[in-house]
């Protein structure tokens, strides 16, 4: 076993000696840190290339793969493509924005639903379905179902309304992934696009982000000859699949390292850990093991700030990445973090030296300045993490900018409520 580790590592040090010379490691979608956004990258890119009409300028030639690769029946010529389809107002079994609608002239139509990584919305396949009910595919990282609730609706009657309330997941949709589904088509469309070489790229550089998004090598010369050496001799085909058995285990350890470490030294430096989003082994598990882990939410969660009936907090979660930042809390229920309740909050942060982006959810948040995907399992960061002083290293600066923000914050915060104090007081004294 150890000789196959040995010679594996040798063959991906020269690749990644090679891909430093080449530039094959750069990749743009990388670089705008928009690898996971399901609107502005993936479905537009999509669509754009699906779209006869695209700026790609091929006509209907991506469509037609497209089509031809997964059975449907469209006019490809007449088509039109688009992105966040409005449906009509959000009911129990209808309404809502497609992310990806294609229809001909002749009545017939695709329908995508696009995770990368968001959660399912209730009948969210059932509202599609009603709208549309030819070719619905569901189309995420791995090919994974969807939760039972976007399909399945037990609350409403089905006697009682216009529509199905439960789709048969082996007839009503497909499921799709971009590991393999999507992967395929593409690398058709790059072939058609080899006399075109901003679109051949732009292709590529897509391609080398799913292959990161789902914890694959870009290089399929290493893979190939990784591959044969796996299959060269029984031994070593035998001990590669005593690895892989061992490698959720493994991803598992490392994760549950590095949030004991990262508690631990925020625990150092005086926060006490709220246990509502407390992380556990079996959160970890869920993570990698569970078919809808990308519903798993778990962290750090520490209270920061307290006034009358508001208080903040302080969270550090994983989705992909790890990030972090500042939740407004209202009569103990998160609220939306964008409305003018909150607003001199999200200024406060915004006077701040750190990014932060503000959402529903967030009055601030933003991610580790080393970039950590748990997900892919697939950067050297991630593989660092291994190495005990390089563990303790990292953790220890994530936890030491967590202060520094947080100190940051209240300072603000403290010199508001004295402010507000001092004209209290002085509206008293009139």
């Amino acid at each position: 076993m150890k000789s196959l580790l040995k010679h594996i590592a040798q063959i991906s040090k020269k690749y990644a000696q090679l891909n430093k010379i080449s530039g094959d490691a750069f990749n743009v979608f990388e670089v705008i840190n928009v690898t996971t956004d399901e609107v502005r990258l993936h479905s537009r890119f999509l669509a754009e290339l699906l779209n006869p009409k695209g700026t790609h300028g091929q006509g209907d030639l991506f469509l037609k793969h497209f089509v031809d690769q997964f059975k449907i029946q469209l006019d490809t010529k007449s088509a039109k493509v688009t992105v966040e389809k409005y449906i009509g107002p959000v009911t129990e079994i209808t309404g809502g924005l497609i992310d990806i609608f294609i229809s001909d002239n002749k009545g017939a139509s695709i329908t995508i639903e696009n995770k990368i990584y968001a959660p399912d919305q209730n009948n969210q396949l059932i509202r599609y379905y009603n709208h549309s009910q030819n070719n619905i595919f569901y189309l995420t990282l791995l090919g994974t179902e969807p939760s039972e609730d976007s399909y399945i609706n037990t609350k409403v009657n089905p006697n009682k309304v216009h529509g199905k309330t439960k789709l048969n997941p082996k007839t009503d949709f497909k499921l799709l992934s971009y590991k393999y589904d999507i992967k395929d088509w593409l690398i058709l469309c790059r072939k058609e696009s080899v006399e075109l070489p901003l679109l051949r790229e732009g292709i590529t550089h897509y391609l080398n982000l799913i292959n990161t998004l789902t914890g694959q090598s870009g290089n399929n010369k290493m893979n190939t000859e990784i591959t044969e050496f796996i299959t060269s001799t029984e031994d070593h085909l035998k001990h590669a699949v005593l690895i892989e058995q061992s490698l959720t285990d493994s991803k598992i350890k490392i994760q549950s390292k590095f949030w004991e470490h990262l508690k631990e030294k925020l625990e150092a430096n005086s926060f006490v850990i709220n246990d509502a989003l407390s992380v556990t082994k079996e959160n970890i598990q869920n993570y990698y093991i569970k078919n809808r882990n990308r519903d798993v939410e778990y962290g750090l969660i520490m209270d920061v700030y307290k006034k009358e009936h508001l208080k903040i907090q302080f969270k550090v979660e994983l989705h992909l990445h790890i990030y972090y930042g500042f939740q407004l809390i209202k009569n103990e229920g998160l609220i939306n973090q964008t409305t003018e309740e909150c607003s001199m909050y999200t200024k406060i942060l915004d006077g701040l030296e750190w990014q932060y982006e503000n959402s529903e959810r967030w009055l601030g948040r933003r991610f580790t300045d080393e970039k950590l995907n748990f997900r892919a399992f697939n950067s050297d960061a991630i593989f660092e993490l291994a190495n005990p002083e390089k563990l303790d290293k990292k953790t220890t600066i994530i936890a030491n900018s967590i202060k520094n923000e947080i100190d940051a914050f209240q300072e603000q915060l403290k010199a508001i409520d004295q402010l507000e104090l001092i004209n209290k007081k002085e509206i008293q004294n009139i």
